[in-house]
């Protein structure tokens, strides 16, 4: 008879004797319907990074009795990096010394814990979201048009990765000092810049010194050698099986589905209006419907049905950094049985996005033909500048 299998307890069980339900299904998000694979970032892509960049952007070159000659470059393997420092110069299957020729290799890595963590690995916090373009689910067509749905939008969450120095060691050689004068000219140029392939990964480099030594050997020619260390810094993300069984949050996730309903009337006071006599002339009463515990008024003052139904829109003119906007509008005064017209009559818009009551913090009739808005930058997440479209929607005369 088959049995399930127990699962080991987390350390949030063990520490609090409680079931760990931070991880529930909400996270399990099928992967078949996206082409997008999550991000993984590990060590041979820093390595790769170099070798690209050398072979692409800098492509280290001499001129030889006229002709252009590329500079190999290799990744130096523990073998023939042994036999490097052992020869001091690196020889191919015939014996013969190889040169020009450019070798590097990795020599440490060390965590950089200034730039940013993910606080804890078991738990991860910190995620990178970013929003997919397009997918099935997100598609536009005509009936969305009609009935206003919202599309459900497709998110990519990307941990917060490992930062990493690594420093390798790199040696030049070449027949010639006018030969590794031109390849050190062109390393030396791109030193400080972002090394890396565009369409993958690209990282900073740092290079502090360059160390020249000429070898003379016997019954040979000589060698000249250039050593110097390339810094560079990165990131890492791996592919662990740690990482998907402890995540907060799952690999991909979708917004919630809406549907928008608004209704439009278009009639006059007339139907707030009711007629409960059936004749007229004496001896006939107009009686009211009543319904116990409510009140129903059988007419409405036109002036206070206008004040209702205004809700116009008005553009601020004048913003101020970081926090003010002026708008070209009074307030509509209310009527005698009305509330007096406050902010709360209003709606605000900053560049079509609704603003919370919250982030409002005073808004006034200046009593010249213009209102004042003053916003809480700090429950509104930014500040205000010249270019905004800042939107009212309200009583305005």
């Amino acid at each position: 008879m088959y049995t399930k299998k127990n699962l080991p307890i987390s350390q949030y069980e063990v520490s609090t004797g409680k079931e760990d339900k931070r991880f529930d299904r909400s996270n399990d998000i099928r992967l078949d319907d996206t082409n997008v694979k999550e991000l993984t970032i590990g060590l041979y892509d820093l390595d790769y990074a170099i070798k690209w960049y050398f072979d692409n952007i800098i492509k280290p070159e001499i001129t030889d009795f006229g002709e252009k000659v590329q500079v190999p470059v290799m990744y130096g393997s523990p073998e023939k990096w042994k036999n490097i420092q052992d020869d001091g110069y690196f020889r191919d299957k015939s014996g013969k010394i190889q040169a020009p020729l450019i070798s590097y290799r990795r020599v440490s890595v060390v965590k950089n814990k200034t730039l940013g963590s993910k606080i804890d690995a078991n738990y991860p916090q910190l995620y990178y979201t970013q929003e997919l373009k397009y997918s099935q689910k997100n598609r536009y067509d005509q009936f969305s048009k009609l009935t206003n749905v919202q599309p459900v939008k497709q998110y990519i969450n990307t941990v917060m990765p490992e930062f990493v120095d690594i420093t390798y060691d790199v040696i030049v050689w070449t027949d010639f000092v006018e030969h590794m004068n031109g390849i050190v000219e062109s390393i030396l140029y791109t030193e400080g810049s972002f090394w890396g392939e565009p369409d993958r990964f690209k990282f900073r480099t740092k290079i502090d010194s360059f160390t020249n030594t000429t070898d003379l050997l016997q019954d040979q020619d000589r060698i000249v050698r250039t050593n110097f260390s390339i810094t560079l810094f990165g990131y890492i993300i791996p592919d662990v099986l740690a990482k998907s069984l402890s995540k907060k949050q799952a690999f991909k996730t979708n917004s919630a589905k809406q549907l928008g309903l608004q209704f439009n009337v278009d009639t006059d006071s007339s139907v707030f209006q009711e007629e409960g006599a059936v004749a007229s002339g004496p001896g006939v009463v107009s009686q009211t419907p009543t319904i116990p515990g409510i009140t129903i008024t059988t007419s409405l003052d036109p002036i206070i049905l206008l004040y209702l139904n205004t809700n116009k829109a008005v553009q601020a003119t004048t913003i101020t950094v970081p926090n003010t906007a002026i708008f070209p509008a009074s307030f509509l005064g209310a009527p005698a049985s009305v509330p007096t017209t406050s902010y709360l009559n209003f709606q605000f818009f900053i560049n079509g996005t609704y603003v919370e009551p919250a982030a409002i913090t005073t808004f006034v009739d200046n009593n010249n033909g213009t209102c004042t808005l003053l916003v809480d930058t700090g429950q509104l997440g930014f500040t205000l500048v010249a270019t905004d479209e800042v939107v009212a929607i309200g009583k305005f005369a």
